[in-house]
C-alpha cells in the first residue's frame, strides 16, 4: 500500500504542478523510477505465468535469458524474462524455444535500459508448446513424402544470369545480397517482394517464390534474424512445399546461424545469413580472375614447350635429311644390312646342318624300328621258339591225356564194383512207393502197393504182412 501511496501523491503533485504552472518536465530518471514504482504494484508480484519459451540463450555467466510468448486470436503477446544463475542452478530440467512452461516471479523494471522483465526464481514444464509441437507435425509429414532428401537436392549453377531474391523490398537483406554480388561476381537481381512476418506471411512468402521461379537462374529466400515467432512463417507447409517444386535451386538464408526452419531443410542449399547465401550463390570475380590468369600462364608455358619440342624435332629432322648426313646414314645402313645378311645366310647354313643331323637321327631311329626289318631280323627266333613251345605243349597234352584216363578207368570199376548194378547182381533190390524209396518197415503197412526194382526189370506187389525185427 506504501507504493500505492507514493504513485497517488506523485500523481497529485503532477496534478498540481499541471494546474499551476501547465505541462511539467520531468527529467528521465524521474519517469523511470515513477514508472518502476508502479511496475512494482503488488498484483505484478509473486506471480505465475505460463507460456511457451522463444529466443532462449544461456548467458556464460549462468544467467538464462528468454521470452514467454502466447497467441490469441491471432495476436501475439510476448514478455521479457530471466532467471539468474542463483535460481537457474536449481531448475531440474532444460529449457529450450517450444517448451510451455509455468513460472513464478516478479515483474520488475531495469532503469538503465528503460525496460520490464519478468525475473523468475521458480520454473517448471507443462508440455511442448503449440506451436513447436505443429512445426514437429509438419517436419514428420515432410520427411515422410522425402522432401528433406539428400537425393533431390540440386547445386546452384556457378555462373548464374538471373537471381530471384524473396524478401523483403525494405529490409537489409535485400540491400546486403546486391552488395556481395556486385563485389563477388556481377548478375542481374529479380526482386520478388514479400512479408517475412505476420499471420499471412507463409502464403505471400510462397506466392513471390512461385511468381519469380521461372525468370531467373536461382533463388535466394532470405530475411534477417528475428525470433522464434518472427521466422514461424518459413515453418509452413505452402513455403516448404514451394521451395520443393520450384524447377530452379533454391537457397535458403533465414534468420542467423543457430535458427533452422523447415524452408533451411528442404531447400537445395541452406546459408548461415543472406551475405552467405550470396556468396554461394556467385563465384568470387577476383578468385576466377587469378584462376583464369593462372591457366592462362599454364596454357602460355605448355605452348611454349610445345613449340620448343617441336622446333628441336625440327631441327633433328632437318639434320637427318642434309645431303652429307643422308649419305652417311645410307652407308651405315647399308653396312648393318650387309652384316645382317651374312649373320642370316651363316645362321640359315647351321640350322640347315643341324636340320639334316637331326633328320638322320631320326631316319635311323625309325629304320631301327621299322616293322619289316624286325620280322625279317626276329621271324626265324620266334619260329623256332614257337615250334618248341608247340612239341612241349603236345607231349604235356599227352601225359595229361594218359594219367586222365587212367583215373577215368579205376573210377569207372569202382563204380561197377559198387554200383547199384553189382548189389542187383549180388541178389539185392530196391522197393519203392510212389516215386519214394522204401528203407525201414515202418514205412510199410499192409495193403500198401509197391514197385520192386531188380537187374533185370520192376515187379509190383502189395503188402500183406510187415514184420519188425527189433534185432536189426
Amino acid at each position: 500500500m506504501k507504493i500505492i501511496d507514493q504513485v497517488i501523491m506523485d500523481q497529485a503533485t503532477l496534478d498540481n504542478w499541471t494546474k499551476k504552472e501547465g505541462p511539467v518536465t520531468l527529467r528521465v530518471s524521474e519517469v523511470s523510477r515513477m514508472i518502476a514504482r508502479l511496475l512494482e504494484d503488488t498484483s505484478l508480484q509473486n506471480i505465475w505465468i505460463t507460456g511457451e519459451i522463444t529466443n532462449f540463450k544461456r548467458h556464460s555467466s549462468g544467467h538464462l535469458y528468454f521470452s514467454l510468448s502466447e497467441q490469441v486470436a491471432g495476436k501475439e503477446s510476448v514478455v521479457s524474462c530471466a532467471i539468474w544463475k542463483s535460481a537457474a542452478r536449481y531448475l531440474d530440467f532444460t529449457p529450450d524455444d517450444g517448451m510451455e512452461v509455468r513460472a513464478y516471479g516478479s515483474i520488475s523494471h531495469y532503469e538503465p535500459g528503460g525496460r520490464y522483465s519478468f525475473q523468475i526464481t521458480q520454473m517448471r514444464p507443462s508440455g511442448a508448446g503449440e506451436r513447436a509441437l505443429l512445426i514437429e507435425g509438419w517436419r514428420r509429414e515432410m520427411a515422410a513424402k522425402g522432401w528433406f532428401s539428400l537425393d533431390r537436392k540440386r547445386s546452384p549453377p556457378k555462373y548464374p544470369v538471373r537471381i530471384g531474391v524473396v524478401t523483403s523490398s525494405t529490409g537489409a537483406v535485400i540491400h546486403d545480397i546486391r552488395n556481395v554480388i556486385s563485389k563477388r561476381f556481377p548478375a542481374e537481381i529479380i526482386l520478388s517482394p514479400t512479408m517475412v512476418q505476420g499471420a499471412s506471411a507463409h502464403e505471400d512468402i510462397a506466392r513471390a517464390i512461385i511468381r519469380v521461379q521461372d525468370m531467373v537462374d536461382v533463388i535466394i529466400v532470405g530475411r534477417g534474424g528475428g525470433s522464434y515467432e518472427d521466422l514461424f512463417a518459413f515453418n509452413h507447409p505452402c513455403v516448404v512445399e514451394a521451395i520443393v517444386t520450384c524447377p530452379v535451386p533454391v537457397i535458403a538464408a533465414i534468420g542467423h546461424e543457430v535458427d533452422i526452419t523447415l524452408a533451411d531443410l528442404a531447400a537445395d542449399v541452406s546459408a548461415s545469413t543472406p551475405s552467405h547465401a550470396a556468396e554461394q550463390c556467385v563465384p568470387d570475380r577476383e578468385s576466377e580472375l587469378d584462376a583464369l590468369t593462372h591457366l592462362r600462364k599454364r596454357i602460355f608455358l605448355q605452348l611454349m614447350n610445345r613449340l620448343e619440342s617441336a622446333q628441336e624435332d625440327l631441327n633433328g629432322i632437318r639434320d637427318r635429311l642434309s645431303s652429307p648426313r643422308l649419305l652417311r646414314e645410307v652407308r651405315i645402313r647399308q653396312e648393318a644390312l650387309a652384316d645382317l645378311t651374312d649373320r642370316m645366310e651363316r645362321g640359315a647354313h647351321g640350322l640347315k646342318d643341324r636340320a639334316q643331323s637331326s633328320l638322320a637321327e631320326i631316319r635311323g631311329r625309325l629304320e631301327g624300328r621299322n616293322p619289316l626289318v624286325f620280322m625279317r631280323r626276329e621271324l626265324p627266333e620266334r619260329k623256332n621258339f614257337l615250334a618248341e613251345i608247340k612239341g612241349r605243349l603236345s607231349c604235356a597234352v599227352q601225359v595229361r591225356l594218359q594219367a586222365e584216363r587212367a583215373k577215368l578207368t579205376s573210377l569207372s570199376a569202382i563204380l561197377k564194383a559198387r554200383g547199384p548194378e553189382a548189389l542187383f547182381q549180388a541178389g539185392y533190390c530196391m522197393v519203392s512207393s510212389a516215386g519214394t524209396v522204401i528203407r525201414s518197415c515202418n514205412e510199410l503197412t499192409p495193403g500198401k502197393t509197391v514197385t520192386i526194382r531188380l537187374t533185370d526189370g520192376t515187379a509190383d506187389a502189395a503188402i500183406t504182412q510187415v514184420y519188425h525185427d527189433k534185432k536189426v
